[in-house]
């Protein structure tokens, strides 16, 4: 399997909620070029559009510019079809998984609980939406206040995160001890 460096693949949660408090091109700045298969796409952008939901269209945006859409090989879609057996994750999160093996990607941009356990079962590194702040962190991209902030803008628009989570990350940026 051919490998593409530094290859990352992204769910849509982490990019609806970062596009959604105006911090997507963080990923772009963290990671540069992110794939998204195409059942990921359709959530976003073409349901989205849809709904006449703002972040569809900037994530539409970066669609060809830094966010790149990815067919599923029917290879790896036999392949990876245990995965289609698993209630438990969306058709978008079975196909990021899929797409991770046929890029054999580094990381996985994902939130959901499941899609990180089968991901770490799978050998990809799962990467949330807070690991994406933490990161561009660590690079100096923005500052641990600017972590803080996009915490509260995230929570404000009903991203979930758990107070000992919450008190991690701000550790993590040195903002607490």
């Amino acid at each position: 399997m051919a490998r593409i460096m530094g290859a990352v693949v992204s769910n849509s949660t982490p990019l609806i909620y970062l596009a959604k408090v105006g911090k997507l091109r963080l990923v772009k700045d963290v990671y540069g070029k992110v794939c998204v298969p195409v059942a990921v796409f359709d959530e976003i952008v073409t349901r989205g559009k849809a709904l006449q939901i703002a972040d569809a269209s900037v994530i539409e945006i970066a669609v060809g510019d830094w966010i790149i859409k990815e067919e599923i090989r029917p290879q790896i879609a036999s392949l990876y079809r245990f995965l289609d057996h698993n209630e438990r994750l969306a058709r978008g999160e079975r196909e990021a998984l899929k797409l991770c093996k046929q890029l054999n990607a580094d990381f996985l941009i994902a939130d959901d609980k499941e899609a990180r356990r089968v991901a770490t079962i799978l050998n990809i590194k799962p990467i949330g939406t807070c690991g994406v702040l933490i990161e561009a962190s660590r690079k100096d991209l923005i500052s641990a206040k600017e972590v803080e902030e996009t915490l509260h803008s995230l929570i404000r628009v009903q991203f979930r995160i758990a107070p000992d989570l919450y008190r991690r990350i701000l550790h993590e940026v040195g903002l607490i001890s």
